[in-house]
């Protein structure tokens, strides 16, 4: 058995699981709540949180869990969970909404899994092992994608840092290198990095381990990184769980400006 099979096994359970508690509610959940933080949380982001204990607990008892809608945790390894990581995407019903379940060892991402509950993709990856999609009944390698020029594809929050975003968008464009610019909501940006489908993905502002541990775990695997100022690796110290600002990048062999500098 490969090094970290039984958590990738679990966390994928997780995912799933969560990812059909979130389904049977979508269609038919208008209850909103505001969390301590301004944000809102509702009934399937609580059930999926739920789903994804049971699992866990079951499959991973002596591994914490640090969920956005449990409790933090510190250590050296500990699951890392956005139950439902897009709920205002949830509430406008756009579909792009996301399950994210990381395993974090020693401040960095070693099992990484994005389940969409829309669409049932999943994109999933565990260190030394590669990235992989799940569509369907078909499962993939997948591989970011090489910059040989052309149109930088860079793809954004739908709501964060949108102006932030913009002025990267205009520092990076020239007449023969254009900007193709696309918003995403959740985790799956690093999914559509880690698939080839984007070039780069800035966020410019707060975050937290579990809205980008599985995503940068992903990224990493399929051939990218995740950087922070000074093309630094995001590494997850914090007790309260707060990230800088980052970009995840495809081709960390293009020699990129420093992303982070364009958009102060």
């Amino acid at each position: 058995m490969a090094k970290y099979e039984m958590e990738l096994v679990a966390a994928r359970q997780a995912a799933a699981v969560a990812a059909a508690e979130i389904m049977q509610r979508y269609q038919q959940d208008r209850a909103v709540a505001l969390k301590a933080d301004g944000s809102p949380v509702t009934p399937a982001d609580h059930a999926a949180h739920a789903a994804i204990m049971a699992v866990l607990g079951g499959a991973t008892p002596d591994i914490p869990v640090a969920s956005e809608e449990g409790t933090d945790i510190s250590g050296e390894r500990y699951w890392s969970v956005d139950p439902l990581d897009g709920t205002k995407e949830y509430v406008a019903r756009t579909g792009a909404f996301v399950v994210s379940i990381a395993l974090v060892e020693a401040g960095s991402p070693v099992v990484g899994v994005i389940h969409v509950p829309v669409t049932g993709e999943c994109y999933y990856a565990s260190r030394g092992q590669g990235a992989r999609k799940r569509e369907g009944d078909q499962d993939r390698a997948i591989h970011a994608a090489r910059y040989e020029g052309g149109p930088v594809r860079l793809i954004g929050s739908a709501r964060h840092g949108v102006d932030a975003v913009a002025r990267v968008c205009t520092s990076l464009a020239a007449p023969d290198v254009p900007v193709e610019r696309v918003a995403l909501g959740s985790a799956w940006k690093f999914g559509r990095i880690a698939e080839g489908l984007a070039d780069m993905y800035p966020r410019l502002g707060p975050t937290h381990t579990w809205d980008t541990a599985a995503g940068q775990c992903i990224v990493e695997e399929a051939g990218g990184v995740v950087w922070t100022a000074g093309r630094v690796p995001l590494v997850y110290a914090d007790p309260r769980q707060l990230n800088p600002s980052f970009v995840a990048i495809a081709d960390p062999r293009h020699p990129w400006p420093d992303l982070l500098q364009l958009a102060s």
